[in-house]
């Protein structure tokens, strides 16, 4: 398809006085023909080329075939690539030769529970873990494939705060102060506690804080 061939006519006698023709085709969605003779190939199927002379009204015909180019490879534009769960990435596809005539293809991961594909190759991350996304050509069967691994959505952690700016305690007591993580949905929640002055205060990995200093029944007031 897409291809030209040149056909030559033979007028006879050799010495005719008018070597005029037109040519036709008799499907022209199939293949065209020039008034020189060149025939091109439009779409898979069967015309047939005839000459015809402006003397006498003579014909000569040519039965054209015009195949399908056919695929002979596909690849991808990445051989792997990663994801967070709920993400998406959309990869393309080249097929060769670039004009080839049936361009169809089909798309499948060999894990959807980890990673699913669209049809239009869009890939998105369902859970943690490892899936291979392949693609197939329906001329030729031809293939390629992108490893994608997905993994956990980072949520990072925008601040902090305390239940209590301030608080009064026995010495000997201890209180507990409560931390909230913004967002609530952070990945990492952990956090670690200190003191600037564990001769007064002391805190637990926890938030219990412990007065350590004073007679029994005194009271002090430490910030947060």
């Amino acid at each position: 398809m897409n291809g030209t061939e040149y056909l030559t006519v033979t007028i006879t006698p050799s010495n005719a006085t008018n070597k005029n023709v037109t040519w036709k085709s008799s499907n022209t969605a199939v293949a065209t023909v020039s008034e020189g003779g060149v025939v091109t190939g439009v779409s898979v199927g069967t015309a047939t080329i005839t000459v015809t002379t402006a003397d006498g009204g003579k014909t000569a015909s040519c039965t054209v075939t015009v195949n399908p180019i056919a695929v002979t490879g596909v690849s991808l534009n990445k051989a792997s690539t990663s994801l967070v769960v709920g993400g998406t990435e959309t990869l393309f596809a080249a097929i060769t030769p670039y004009n080839a005539t049936n361009q169809s293809v089909t798309w499948s991961s060999s894990s959807p529970t980890v990673a699913t594909v669209s049809g239009g190759g869009v890939v998105t991350g369902i859970m943690t873990g490892t899936a291979t996304i392949t693609i197939t050509t329906t001329d030729g069967g031809k293939t390629a494939s992108c490893t994608v691994t997905v993994s956990s959505q980072t949520v990072s952690v925008t601040g902090i705060s305390l239940n209590k700016t301030s608080a009064r305690i026995i010495v000997g007591d201890a209180e507990d102060i409560k931390a909230t993580i913004t967002p609530s949905n952070a990945t990492n929640q952990n956090v670690t506690w200190s003191s600037n002055n564990t001769a007064v205060a002391t805190v637990s990995g926890g938030g219990r804080s412990y007065r350590n200093y004073g007679r029994n029944g005194d009271h002090n007031r430490f910030h947060c």
